[in-house]
């Protein structure tokens, strides 16, 4: 479904997060970019795109956990000599913030999830410090919603820059929760950090 530009329905790309994956989300949020506004608006030649986007003959950077996210990483770089047929404009903003949304609804649907493990009735002095954190991290989550509909209001760089970089480190908090050590690819978690690297090609977090 084609969005208009510039538009940023934060509860609607928060949903489409939570909801359906990062993917989706990254199809939405680019939905209204043709290829000529991905290699313009994309950050330092390196555009993160739904696979299904990916074009025959496309150089994509390897890498097993956006893979196993349904995302890939092209290259978008131009010739030595040539220049984007069209300026970025706000492309990175919007973009930017759309996909901050997205990051948001992964990160709800990922502490619902940590909700869910809690046991029932009276449960062990763990259980009930890692409430207390989960309840620490929800309401970190939900301040940083608020910042990001602000930043919807007045948008720029800066801020679209400080949002996807406070969530990068709640997204971290999120990740705690689940007491995960070494590799994460195999883990629902895994979406949180390749959002991280999808929103590095966008806005350069």
């Amino acid at each position: 479904m084609s969005v208009a530009f510039g538009c940023v329905d934060v509860a609607g790309f928060e949903l489409v997060g939570y909801t359906s994956g990062l993917s989706a989300g990254l199809a939405k949020a680019l939905a209204d970019l043709d290829d000529a506004d991905l290699m313009a608006a994309a950050h330092a030649g390196w555009a993160a795109v739904p696979a299904q986007r990916v074009h025959e003959g496309a150089s994509v950077l390897e890498h097993h956990m956006t893979t196993s996210e349904g995302v890939a990483i092209i290259d978008v770089r131009l010739p030595v000599g040539l220049v984007p047929l069209r300026h970025a404009g706000d492309r990175p903003e919007v973009v930017g913030l759309r996909l901050a949304a997205v990051r948001v609804g992964l990160a709800r649907k990922l502490l619902d999830q940590a909700m869910g493990a809690l046991t029932d009735g009276r449960p062990p002095l763990h259980h009930v410090l890692r409430l207390g954190v989960l309840t620490d991290v929800l309401a970190a989550l939900t301040a940083l919603r608020g910042l990001l509909e602000e930043a919807v209001l007045r948008p720029s760089r800066a801020a679209v820059v400080d949002v996807h970089h406070r969530l990068t480190r709640l997204d971290w908090q999120v990740a705690k929760l689940f007491g995960l050590r070494g590799n994460l690819a195999d883990h629902p978690v895994r979406a949180l950090f390749v959002a991280e690297l999808v929103a590095n090609t966008w806005v350069g977090t």
